[in-house]
């Protein structure tokens, strides 16, 4: 039986604060861990005014056992508490119904779905389900793979429940092997979600995709020159102390640096934090370029087994062929050179023949 919650009305809708400010700001630490600490962020917070919620994590879904999982219920008190000292309203991850009834329950202003969740459609439609009939906002966060549609449906499954106040939340994707941020930001996938759904603002979470705190601030303006809408940001009043995610959490102090930049009254205009954002980017690519030659050459060294196997030569010029036009024709579609990537690829397949023909000496010793 649904449990029944009255939620606020007092706060504004998105809508209101968008049209007011322009953007949507929502900070706290990534975990409640202690009144004190939450109650300590939340002042310095309210002290800058420009942050709309205060965010908390009740409930940590983390990938490994044993790891913090959050103090339970036991926070709400704590967030509350906050909320009668500050005035700010409050926000938390729900991952189950049961968490949504316990949120309502204890007057949570603003639910937000973890990417964990959203990768799982039945557990959105149950959380949907939950919610249907309570005018609260929900923000929703991108899944862990960068599917456009994955994210759009559990949106969707809101709107179909009759939430009124939807947003969505870009906080990266999965990334495979070593880089260095936490997540990918594939910048086009909140772009073609907009381009979907121009009615559902859409904010950034630079804190999980930098992964680091020195980063945090470049993913920030990133996002605020793209336009998206507003940032979710993880501040913490001691980082090094935290239960959880201490690399990328910032202090207040930080915090409000970082907004002075780049959302003050004085705009981004120094040229050398613009390059900082965009060879951030780039160092970014190059990380995926060299784990994809890395792969092509994994993949390679099976071809040098199968091609010993059948006693076939290491060059096979039609198959060679082959590629160079289908290189050829997508680096025309992409905008590049053809002949600049045939020059890359030549030296791709000479690194190759050389590993398969190392690979084959070295089997043929054995």
């Amino acid at each position: 039986m649904k449990t029944e919650v009255k939620v606020s009305t007092k706060q504004k809708r998105i809508s209101n604060i968008l049209e007011e400010t322009g953007r949507l700001i929502i900070a706290g630490p990534c975990s409640a861990e202690s009144q004190e600490q939450v109650i300590e962020t939340a002042k310095a917070l309210a002290a800058d005014g420009r942050v709309h919620y205060l965010r908390a994590g009740i409930w940590k879904p983390r990938t490994m056992p044993g790891s913090f999982e959050g103090v339970g219920t036991l926070g709400f008190k704590w967030l509350k508490m906050a909320k009668t000292i500050t005035g700010l309203p409050i926000a938390t991850e729900v991952g189950s119904e049961r968490h949504v009834y316990e949120a309502l329950k204890h007057g949570v202003d603003m639910l937000w779905i973890g990417a964990r969740t959203v990768s799982n459609p039945f557990t959105i439609q149950e959380i949907a389900d939950a919610i249907r009939g309570v005018d609260i906002p929900i923000m929703v966060k991108n899944p862990l793979s960068p599917d456009i549609n994955l994210w759009e449906g559990a949106i969707n499954r809101f709107a179909r429940a009759g939430v009124s106040q939807l947003g969505a939340v870009h906080r990266g994707f999965t990334l495979s092997g070593k880089s260095i941020l936490r997540n990918n930001p594939s910048w086009n996938i909140p772009q073609l979600l907009r381009e979907r759904m121009p009615d559902i603002p859409i904010i950034c979470d630079p804190s999980h995709i930098a992964g680091k705190t020195n980063l945090v601030q470049p993913i920030a303006q990133r996002a605020i020159n793209m336009g998206l809408n507003g940032l979710m940001v993880e501040v913490h009043p001691n980082p090094q102390q935290a239960l959880s995610d201490a690399a990328q959490q910032l202090t207040p102090l930080s915090f409000t640096t970082m907004l002075n930049r780049i959302i003050g009254e004085v705009e981004l205009t120094n040229t050398d934090e613009l390059l900082s954002e965009l060879r951030l980017e780039i160092d970014l690519i190059d990380d995926e370029l060299i784990r994809a030659i890395a792969n092509r050459m994994n993949l390679v060294k099976h071809i040098a087994e199968a091609k010993k196997l059948s006693n076939t030569d290491i060059i096979q010029p039609s198959r060679w062929d082959s590629i160079v036009q289908r290189i050829g024709q997508l680096a025309s579609e992409q905008g590049l050179r053809p002949s600049f990537i045939r020059k890359l690829f030549n030296s791709i397949h000479k690194e190759s023949c050389n590993f398969q023909h190392e690979q084959i000496l070295q089997s043929a010793v054995k």
